[in-house]
């Protein structure tokens, strides 16, 4: 009897192991996928070149678009055209940018039972803006927007209510992402993200070191280095090279982008939009020594300026923008904020990030040994999909 019963306990934790799943994208999912992976890239790359070449930052496309994409479910006229050019939907209707952005939510949440992976949307209006019920249904069922409002005399509750729950949403990552409420908002669009993953082939502590790693400018220094055998695949391009490590049961990846000897990150952000993600996914993993700085940091900017610099403009503009979808009201974007946090140890990853976009009320190669040891570029990827969740520069693992 006792036999028949470890026999059956066994039989229960081998026959319900849960596997990970495998995402097959129809071609308007894709096109929606490559759409965000550009997006992401152009705005990585404007968001480095108006940032000082000493920083560390991680942007996360997917929680920038989420809240972009539920905006766009108001927008009209140019200020649509616009937004929808920026975030890459051009061909795509909106009916087929919902269903598909939905059936990618399901997909990825789910995807690896070794990753815990989430994403949440809200809508937060004041009580005295009413929203179009068209706005609120598309963003509650596409989106899963949890929807509130907020009373315009109490800032300082509707500051925390709204701080406590991207708090919650990001696991303590980013505690705040509201700072104050003026007179004229009217309207606030949050998304947060949370990531956390374990490698599929642990470091040891104990062989984390002290190692030397140059900066983008020349400058050497030490820092703390994993150094450990990982399966691993790359890819060598003439600038850089592409080498992907694998979280959990393999479905999500950590993609750097080492420069080559003589060129730095800024040489290599250009060639990020023609990553061969198909590539990388189809060769074979080899076991190899891997030498991979720690690093943790925050990450917080306003993306106004990037935006405009991709094209998007009549939404910022209180006369121009046509929100008419969500309300009759002339509203506008008043404020993009995007925070972001990383940390990256022996164990795996933890990423976080939040978005919130505030309407206002208008007038109102490697060797056998892969060292990661300069300045480098990373991103983190689902591999079915080739989904960019967060994507980043390490210019120096060691700044906080």
């Amino acid at each position: 009897m006792i036999l028949v019963l470890i026999i059956a306990s066994l039989c229960w934790s081998g026959c319900n192991k849960v596997e990970p799943t495998n995402i097959a994208l129809n071609l308007k999912s894709k096109a929606l996928v490559e759409a965000n992976n550009t997006f992401g890239f152009q705005f990585f790359e404007q968001l480095l070149a108006n940032e000082a070449d000493d920083k560390n930052l991680m942007v996360s496309p997917l929680s920038v678009s989420q809240a972009l994409s539920m905006a766009l479910n108001g927008a009209k006229d140019n200020t649509f055209m616009e937004m929808n050019s920026v975030l890459g939907y051009e061909g795509l209707p909106l009916s087929d940018v919902n269903e598909n952005n939905l059936e990618l939510y399901n997909a990825l949440i789910k995807h690896d039972p070794k990753v815990e992976m989430n994403i949440s949307n809200a809508i937060w209006n004041r009580n005295d803006f009413t929203l179009k019920p068209d706005f609120i249904k598309n963003n509650q069922t596409y989106f899963n927007a949890e929807v509130g409002n907020f009373d315009p005399q109490q800032p300082k509750k509707a500051i925390d209510t709204m701080n406590k729950w991207v708090k919650e949403n990001t696991k303590g990552k980013i505690e705040k992402i509201v700072n104050e409420i003026n007179d004229e908002d009217v309207l606030f669009l949050i998304n947060a993200i949370y990531f956390k993953a374990e490698w599929k082939t642990k470091f040891k502590q104990s062989d984390t070191l002290p190692q030397e790693f140059t900066l983008d400018n020349g400058t050497k220094k030490q820092v703390e280095t994993m150094i450990g055998e990982a399966e691993l695949t790359y890819k060598n391009e003439t600038k850089y090279s592409a080498i992907k490590l694998p979280y959990g049961s393999g479905k999500f990846n950590m993609i750097i982008y080492l420069p080559e000897e003589g060129y730095t990150t800024s040489d290599l952000i250009p060639e990020l939009v023609n990553t061969d993600f198909e590539t990388l996914n189809s060769m074979t993993p080899v076991k190899m020594d891997l030498w991979l700085p720690k690093f943790e940091f925050e990450y917080e900017n306003e993306l106004i300026n990037e935006m405009q610099s991709l094209g998007m403009h009549d939404a910022f503009e209180p006369y121009a923008a046509n929100f008419s979808g969500i309300s009759d009201l002339q509203i506008y974007i008043s404020s993009i904020t995007h925070k972001t946090y990383i940390k990256t140890d022996e164990e795996g990853s933890e990423a976080a990030a939040a978005t919130k976009i505030t309407f206002g009320l208008t007038s109102v190669g490697p060797g056998e040994v892969v060292r990661i040891n300069r300045s480098f570029l990373f991103a983190i990827v689902e591999e079915d999909t080739n989904s960019i969740l967060f994507i980043g520069k390490v210019y120096d693992p060691s700044i906080s």
